[in-house]
């Protein structure tokens, strides 16, 4: 008997048919005595020639004609288009003559000839050596081997899906840190993510060089949908304090800030104006490619004004003080010492506290409307003792009184105001040549003598109008005013005073 006579008796007791192998593929090891090299049936592979790289079906049929085994069909691999992995086996073949088709395709025990498996990358690094030890370590340049996940068209939504998660990835830190090795190396990120991989978390993903770098992918697009995004607590952050001294490090790095607020993030507690030259540089609504933290403020049941509380995500507020390590993790913060609502008053006075980042002027007029409310701002007496504290510089009555209707109003009703817009030394009784005199006074602070005047009452003395008597003191340079805004002086004047 012939040596190819017993290898076909060898497969007729082994009944071949390919249609019931699926995915195992072709059953090399079966016919291991019939092909003695691997060039016999893939002699294109590594010459490039597809035509001849997978055998004929009319060389299966020399065999398997329905008579001596069994007919199978026999049509070769399909193409499977771009995929991640960048190989050519010409390129290989040339490169490296040492090498054959088992070095890469034998089994890992490489004990039986024709015992063919898929390369494994772990073949790959023995002769690419990289810096990592493994084929996900972070050390490897994975863009050697592979083309970027937008370009490898030939992958499914679900080939996508179980890509293998790299150790480094798992790490507590690595949403914190990752930012760092993305910028080093986005051609790394590209293998497995596009764009919106990144933008389901970043807020300022329009902004980000690196995110913009990457290519959208819609079958990532479907994949990230409705996915959580995740905002790890940075360390300064869960400092008893942060919340109070956040302000410099946001005008130090607002960019910082914009990976995880938005413009909508901030102002949910920076309701006044005190911020918002920073705020702004934020991304709003419309820019922003992620919800971001989402703040919230409402009164827990039993609160005080001084205890509200930020709600995450729209989550319902617990008193807590656990840190946040996702966005769906709620925590109270408390802006304010206990008894601060009842103090605040030396603090409010000072200036050193910025009041205006988070309120609006009516939130205080709430409570201190006048001397009308049961919560006083000014302390008893504070009518008959207010004269100095008007006259001061520092204070700033207007901003809780209308001086042109409050003031001026009770100054009336008590007679220390003239009953209509005429001269009067009334309100100034106790000098009485304050008529004469009054110019130093308002020179010094005009602004307390508009609680009770009008310019229109000025005008009656120092316009064209008037007595044409000169309000401006001895060092008057009418020519540097007149430079800055020359319609200033038409109040007063009928024409241009420097060119009589």
């Amino acid at each position: 008997m012939t040596w190819r006579m017993r290898a076909v008796a060898v497969l007729m007791l082994l009944p071949l048919s390919l249609s019931a192998q699926g995915a195992a593929g072709f059953p090399h090891e079966r016919h291991a005595k019939l092909f003695p090299v691997c060039s016999g049936c893939h002699a294109g592979i590594v010459a490039g020639d597809a035509a001849t790289s997978f055998p004929q079906a009319r060389l299966c049929a020399a065999c398997h004609d329905g008579t001596v085994q069994p007919r199978v069909p026999w049509a070769g691999p399909a193409p499977r288009g771009a995929g991640l992995l960048v190989f050519s086996h010409p390129r290989h073949a040339a490169a490296a003559k040492q090498l054959d088709c088992a070095s890469c395709h034998a089994t890992i025990d490489g004990s039986s000839w024709m015992h063919v498996a898929r390369a494994e990358p772990a073949r790959c690094m023995g002769c690419h050596a990289h810096g990592g030890v493994g084929h996900l370590d972070d050390a490897n340049v994975c863009s050697r081997c592979h083309r970027p996940l937008a370009q490898s068209e030939g992958l499914t939504v679900a080939r996508i899906a179980a890509f293998p998660t790299p150790p480094s990835h798992a790490q507590a830190n690595f949403v914190s840190a990752h930012g760092a090795a993305a910028r080093a190396s986005g051609a790394t990120c590209a293998v497995c993510h596009a764009r919106e991989s990144c933008q389901r978390c970043h807020v300022d993903g329009a902004r980000q060089t690196t995110i913009r770098a990457l290519a959208p992918d819609s079958r990532v697009a479907r994949l990230v949908s409705g996915k959580a995004a995740v905002y790890p607590t940075p360390a300064d952050h869960r400092g008893g304090r942060f919340v109070l001294l956040h302000g410099e490090a946001a005008r130090a790095n607002v960019g910082r800030c914009a990976t995880c607020h938005a413009r909508t993030s901030c102002e949910a507690c920076h309701t006044g104006q005190g911020a918002r030259d920073v705020i702004r540089r934020l991304p709003d609504a419309r820019e922003a490619t992620a919800p971001g933290v989402q703040f919230r403020r409402p009164l827990t049941v039993g609160a005080t004004r001084e205890q509200w509380s930020v709600s995450l995500a729209g989550n319902v507020v617990t008193p807590s003080q656990q840190v946040v390590h996702r966005d769906t993790t709620p925590r109270i913060v408390r802006v304010h010492p206990p008894g601060f609502a009842r103090a605040h008053g030396a603090q409010a006075a000072s200036g050193a506290a910025q009041c205006a980042s988070c309120h609006a002027q009516r939130f205080c007029s709430d409570c201190h409307a006048a001397e009308r409310v049961s919560r006083r701002y000014h302390p008893a007496n504070f009518v008959s003792t207010h004269a100095p504290q008007a006259y001061r510089r520092e204070t700033d009555c207007s901003s809780c009184h209308s001086t042109e209707a409050f003031c001026r109003d009770c100054h009336r009703q008590t007679g220390l105001a003239a009953a209509s817009n005429t001269r009067s030394t009334v309100f100034h009784n106790a000098q009485p040549s304050w008529l004469l005199e009054h110019g130093r006074a308002a020179r010094q602070d005009l602004k307390s003598c508009t609680t009770c005047h009008q310019q229109t009452y000025c005008m009656q003395c120092h316009s064209d109008l008037g007595a044409r008597i000169s309000p401006h003191g001895p060092r008057f340079d009418a020519a540097r005013m007149s430079s800055k805004n020359p319609r200033v002086c038409l109040y007063c004047h009928f024409t241009n005073p420097l060119a009589r």
